[in-house]
């Protein structure tokens, strides 16, 4: 249908080709060339259409605000019209951002004002809160990183947006989501999206402009700033916009709900489904304070205060590589979220493009919102924080089997700690981004480090010297191990590789083929021949790493598979998946390649003690274990309520410890499949390792802490 833009016009629907409307005799065709199709938004100051430029051959869609004010007195009206201009011109050149849409055109018609923009195809982050749900933390890591640095660019080019809100926030699509997504369930909120997008400068005006005369007030009053409110924008009532914009996603609640009237202070934090970090908080209130001295000035100011440390750092969630800011998503998220390299305020005359690394893709869903308090907690007696990185997130950690403390973090850096008071002995310094992955050697001597920088780096464990490095890989590395004896490096990332290094001389020994998508974890077995990869695809691969071949296929995961272990013994490896669950796969006996099919695999949950086989109608008790499929699955856990991202086994081999994205722990008996502890000191993303010295659990996080578990009596 073609849509009539006349503000008087009483039936606004015409046919699709007329040129004329038959209601009120108006023009159909704006200009002679842009067809509107329908209102997406409106208020008192403009409306927003969706049409198409018919004078192009593909006659592309596109975005047309319509600013109609007669009732504005003549200076107010002279003042609106000089913005108008002005804005149209930052505009222009805030168009050559990709995450801001083109500027396609600006005209007076009619005695009206309009913009023609690009048309973004997604969706807005408005949708995505009622369809999907509260975002979580890693949701907010991933919008702060991506959305900081376009809001600076914004500001540098002199111009307040004074309208952020969660719908004029899109995630754009990406030009491969729908063939990707056919047939399968929606992972996350951002799974077909390609990058945030801010939408909507219709109430942008020129920085210097000052205080506009007209008692019409501007933006969303909800995500408003007071001094905005008051007629009196400045940069910074921008960024009060975003931080509300955040807390409202991840509550659901109407920012009005969240303010507290008599204490004068905003209670966001009760609304809360899932906590998030201090890290975080602490941000948030700082954003959204009300007094402007109190408030972060610029964007660049938050980037600042979110990147710790020297060294410039870069994170992609598998999105379009555009510069973004730090990581805390992702993610957080993601998560993440994104550390790009060192944030360089962009000058107003051109917008430089930069190439990022690269991390994680975080597919996951937005927390349950029932209530927490309300699910099981089994602590174990003693918990008790080993250190707390400010502002320095945790990616990874190990322990050596003399039982030091070896962490992975967000600023670049590895730090060895002592497994008693969390004193620093030593800080490695080299990579450019996350450490996403460190491995220590069984001899003790060396670390093995994975980077977001898309390089592996070797140390020496005592000297903390840079051994060498490699930078074979086309994009981040996200996990690193050592064979059994020491002598090779296995190395696997989002370049959709795995390969082989030796440690002596550093030749890379081989690249494996037959890997069609990324590969996310990566495991060598006791017995000097198996190497293990989950994929991105769901599938476990086993491989003999001496000879390259292909020795075996495990198919069992709806999602892809984020962390492996294999028990000390060798005879049972142990998946962990975006899809929730954990899977114990048997080990002990040889067999040639094949593919496992779900519906004949067994499942076991912490509130059933039997496997059951749907196809076969069998229960088989979990104590028989003669009667184990062999070389196959054994048995599947179900107790996590997010997206599995590490697994450790106890030295024993006895216990399985698994972590979520939430931040939950879980302690499993191998033997029955047994939950026998839940562990909720964290509150976001966990990667964890066994201490061989004493079996105590260590669990590095997102939340800034390392924390240390005695889970053996």
């Amino acid at each position: 249908m073609s849509y009539c833009i006349n503000s008087h016009c009483q039936n606004t629907q015409n046919l699709d080709r007329a040129t004329v409307c038959k209601s009120c005799g108006s023009n159909l065709l704006l200009k002679n060339r842009y067809r509107v199709f329908h209102t997406l938004g409106q208020n008192l100051a403009d409306r927003t259409f969706l049409a198409v430029d018919e004078d192009q051959p593909s006659a592309p869609r596109c975005v047309i605000q319509q600013f109609c004010q007669p009732e504005i007195v003549a200076d107010g009206q002279k003042q609106l019209n000089r913005t108008f201009s002005a804005s149209a011109k930052v505009l222009d050149e805030l168009g050559k951002h990709p995450q801001i849409p083109k500027l396609l055109a600006s005209f007076e018609f009619d005695g009206c004002q309009y913009l023609v923009q690009e048309y973004i195809d997604g969706r807005n982050l408005a949708s995505q809160l009622s369809e999907k749900g509260v975002f979580n933390e890693i949701h907010i890591w991933y919008l702060l990183n991506q959305l900081l640095p376009v809001l600076q660019f914004v500001h540098d080019n002199q111009l307040i947006h004074r309208d952020i809100k969660p719908s004029n926030i899109i995630h754009r699509k990406s030009p491969q989501a729908s063939s990707a997504l056919v047939g399968k369930e929606y992972l996350h909120p951002w799974d077909d999206e390609s990058g945030l997008v801010l939408v909507d400068f219709a109430a942008a005006i020129p920085a210097n402009s000052g205080p506009l005369k007209t008692d019409m007030v501007t933006g969303s009053a909800e995500y408003a700033a007071p001094e905005q409110i008051k007629g009196q924008a400045i940069p910074s009532s921008d960024i009060y916009s975003l931080g509300v914009t955040c807390i409202h996603l991840l509550t659901g609640m109407s920012p009005f709900d969240l303010f507290d009237l008599k204490a004068d202070t905003w209670a966001w934090r009760d609304y809360l489904k899932a906590p998030v970090s201090t890290r975080l908080g602490r941000i948030l209130d700082q954003m959204v304070h009300r007094e402007t001295s109190k408030r972060y000035p610029t964007a660049s100011a938050i980037l600042k205060d979110m990147k710790h440390g020297p060294a410039p750092l870069d994170i992609v969630l598998g999105k379009p590589q555009w510069t973004l800011g730090v990581w805390a998503g992702a993610v957080v998220a993601l998560i993440s979220l994104v550390l790009g390299s060192r944030f360089q305020s962009p000058q107003p005359q051109a917008f430089t493009y930069q190439e990022p690394a690269a991390i994680p893709e975080i597919k996951f869903n937005p927390p349950p919102m029932q209530d927490f308090q309300g699910q099981e907690s089994i602590a174990p007696t003693a918990v008790r924080t080993l250190a707390t990185l400010d502002k320095n997130p945790v990616w990874a950690v190990a322990v050596t089997p003399n039982g030091v403390i070896v962490s992975g973090n967000n600023d670049g850096t590895i730090q060895l700690l002592n497994k008693d008071s969390g004193k620093v002995l030593k800080t490695l310094r080299g990579h450019s981004a996350p450490v996403w992955s460190v491995a220590v050697s069984p001899d003790r001597t060396t670390i093995a480090s994975g980077s977001a920088d898309r390089t592996i780096k070797l140390w020496n464990l005592y000297t903390g010297q840079l051994i060498r490095s490699w930078d074979a890989h086309t994009n981040g590395v996200f996990s690193v191990a050592f064979s059994p004896d020491g002598s090779t490096i296995a190395s696997v990332g989002k370049d959709k590789t795995l390969k082989l290094w030796q440690v002596d001389d550093g030749v890379e020994l081989e690249t494996f083929k037959q890997l069609a998508d990324e590969v996310d974890s990566v495991v060598f077995s006791p017995d000097e021949e198996t190497l293990a990869t989950g994929n991105s695809d769901g599938t476990i691969k086993l491989w003999n790493w001496q000879t390259g071949e292909l020795k075996q296929t495990f198919i069992g995961h709806s999602e892809e598979v984020t962390s492996l272990a294999i028990s000390p013994d060798g005879k049972t490896l142990a998946s962990g998946s975006w899809d929730k669950i954990v899977k114990l796969w048997d080990l002990s006996a040889n067999h040639e390649s094949q593919q496992l099919r779900e519906s004949q695999l067994p499942t076991f949950s912490s509130n059933d003690d039997r496997i059951e086989y749907p196809d076969l109608n069998l229960e088989i008790n979990t104590n028989n274990e003669s009667q184990q499929p062999s070389g196959s699955l054994l048995r599947t856990l179900i107790d996590h309520s997010d997206p599995i991202q590490s697994l450790a086994f106890s030295p024993d081999g006895n216990k399985l410890a698994s972590s979520d994205l939430s931040g939950t722990i879980k302690l499993w008996e191998v033997s029955s499949g047994e939950i026998t502890g839940t562990l909720k000191e964290h509150s976001t993303l966990v990667k964890l390792a066994f201490n061989p010295q004493d079996q105590t659990l260590v669990s590095g996080s997102f939340d800034d802490t390392i924390k240390v578990w005695q889970v053996s009596p």
